[in-house]
């Protein structure tokens, strides 16, 4: 049986969930090139709690594009759509066991005329076929999550991003005598 836990990843100002010693961000994304956990403060409280929900099998306000049991583990950095590509696995919610099987990415029903060639680094190459946890330690994590997005402030873009630090610095708002004036 596999081991699940959250941990705060300040460099993402995300909560994330801790595999077996390992976030799931280290085992999909090691070059942490794509993506972030869906649990991240520069995403909006309210989408966040539905898509916490969706963790505990509620699927009644999710994304029309997700199907089944799909639940998402790793989303764009940049805006979490669906769109971007999401990583997603099937989630099998029973009274003493959770499973998460079949990863794929999210709301991709598109088949291939022709099979794929696996790539190095890809994510669902990288991310266990089948992970399966004890149910009082899922919900533990679960309320965990639900915790830190509970706490105030939560919206806030993270101050360590460089796309952001060289947006500030080009659009920074800078009063004077003159007036306002945009500042390079």
């Amino acid at each position: 049986m596999n081991r699940i836990d959250v941990r705060w990843n300040v460099r993402e100002q995300c909560a994330e969930l801790v595999v077996d010693g390992r976030s799931l961000e280290e085992i999909v994304d090691p070059e942490r090139a794509w993506g972030v956990s869906p649990f991240a403060r520069r995403f909006l409280r309210r989408p966040l709690k539905e898509t916490l929900a969706t963790y505990r099998a509620d699927f009644s306000r999710r994304d029309d594009r997700m199907s089944g049991s799909e639940i998402e583990l790793h989303v764009c950095c940049a805006c979490g759509d669906l769109g971007c590509g999401n990583l997603a696995v099937d989630l099998d919610l029973g009274p003493e066991q959770v499973t998460w099987s079949r990863p794929h990415w999210a709301a991709d029903d598109d088949e291939p005329e022709e099979p794929e060639e696996s790539v190095p680094g890809d994510p669902l190459e990288l991310m266990p076929q089948e992970l399966v946890f004890a149910r009082a330690e899922y919900d533990r994590a679960l309320a965990k999550i639900e915790a830190y997005l509970s706490r105030p402030g939560w919206r806030q873009v993270p101050k360590a991003d460089p796309e952001n630090i060289v947006l500030r610095r080009i659009f920074a708002w800078v009063s004077g005598r003159e007036g306002r004036r945009w500042q390079e």
